[in-house]
């Protein structure tokens, strides 16, 4: 998991709320748009928590270079409700309000979650 937000504090409680939760490994940070186009090509990761108002580039532009195929599954993670059409309209799996409620955000990695898991078909 990839966490992005460019306030450090921002950052660190995520970090922080993610720890509680069992089965999560937050494999980096990164502090703007630019940051997490980086880590996301260098650490692969499965789910990115991202803000959206950072400098450099914003979460609406990573979104919009990231594309829908061959990407992690992003959370938008903002205090800006007027983004949420827009944020899931530029493919972001999900969208949580800041500050972050621990039992949304358990939730919200949860679904991330199960769209990762393989659907297995069998014949009848």
């Amino acid at each position: 998991m990839l966490v992005v937000d460019d306030k450090p504090v921002g950052r660190r409680v995520l970090i922080e709320e993610l720890a509680l939760l069992r089965g999560v490994d937050v494999a980096g940070e990164a502090a703007n748009g630019a940051e997490a186009l980086a880590q996301i090509a260098a650490l692969t990761p499965d789910l990115v928590l991202m803000d959206l108002e950072m400098p450099v580039m914003t979460g609406l532009e990573v979104l919009q270079r990231l594309g829908n195929t061959g990407r992690p599954i992003v959370i938008v993670v903002t205090a800006y409700d007027q983004y949420v059409r827009e944020s899931l309209e530029c493919c972001a799996a999900g969208y949580l309000m800041k500050p972050v409620d621990g039992t949304r955000l358990q939730r919200v990695v949860e679904d991330a979650r199960s769209r990762l898991q393989p659907v297995v078909l069998r014949d009848a």
